[in-house]
């Protein structure tokens, strides 16, 4: 099965919904004030990191709200990538009516060429980026390519943790106990959704088939460090970003921030004695 292709139709069939969902609160309203789109916490990271006059790439951009964001409040420039034409498109109408300088290209990240090589100052890619896919060395293989070097990474998610809990309204969510343990955190197979994707309107539909992928902390963290990306930040927090506010009773990691700096040389293995 070729699973990039469907969900390429999966991501690109909610678009209209999506915008549908934006229409009360346009995003270019909301791109009038700085950081729109950003959590707290990524914020004060971004700021730490030293953002401004800087050229950043997003992976997974969605329809660019989060990098016109950034790039509007200080950024030399912007370049997002995602897999669906529609949002992209979207988003480089937005770039132009609002004359910010970002430029966004539609591709599967997987695709990304040498023309992007050592090209960014900054990566960075927030929730639901990394279960679009299967092998996390391929994923983190793109981001050595684009990146500087001593450029930095940052990536905003879900914390793993919750790959092992269900949402309310999912299959074994219990309403007096919603922080059951269901799944294993370390699966293997993949999640099969067709129940649509729609998380701005939150409309329900029947969907075109979305595989996605459960990834643990060490799987990450060791796809960093496979592709020549030194961890410098791991801070784990106990509230929410999409899908778990049952859970606000602070006892459990449900969100993440991980940053990384591309090393200046590749370490090599020494050949093995005989």
């Amino acid at each position: 099965m070729d699973y990039i292709k469907s969900n390429k139709d999966a991501w690109e069939e909610v678009f209209e919904k999506h915008r549908d969902g934006y229409k009360k609160n346009p995003i270019i309203k909301q791109l009038d004030s700085d950081f729109a789109f950003l959590n707290n916490d990524m914020i004060d990271e971004l700021k730490k990191i030293g953002f401004k006059n800087k050229n950043i790439a997003q992976f997974c951009c969605n329809n660019g709200r989060e990098l016109l964001s950034i790039v509007k409040s200080g950024a030399k420039s912007g370049t997002g990538f995602d897999i669906a034409e529609n949002f992209i498109n979207e988003a480089n109408r937005i770039a132009e009516l609002k004359k910010i300088n970002c430029n966004f290209v539609c591709t599967n990240i997987l695709d990304i060429g040498k023309e992007y090589k050592n090209k960014f100052d900054l990566v960075f890619s927030t929730i639901g980026s990394l279960c679009w896919f299967k092998n996390l060395d391929d994923f983190f293989s793109k981001i050595n390519l684009v990146l500087k070097s001593n450029g930095i990474f940052l990536i905003s998610e879900t914390h793993p943790f919750t790959n092992m809990i269900s949402m309310e309204g999912e299959e074994g969510y219990d309403e007096n106990y919603p922080e059951k343990i269901i799944y294993s955190y370390f699966k293997n197979d993949p999640w099969i959704d067709n129940n649509g994707m729609d998380y701005i309107g939150n409309t329900t539909y029947k969907s075109k088939t979305f595989t996605s992928f459960s990834h643990t902390l060490s799987e990450i963290i060791n796809a960093m460090i496979n592709n020549n990306i030194q961890i410098v930040k791991l801070k784990e927090y106990n509230h929410d970003l999409f899908g778990f506010s049952s859970l606000h009773n602070g006892l459990l990691p449900l969100s993440m921030i991980l940053i990384g700096r591309k090393n200046s040389y590749c370490l090599k293995r020494k050949p093995q004695g005989h």
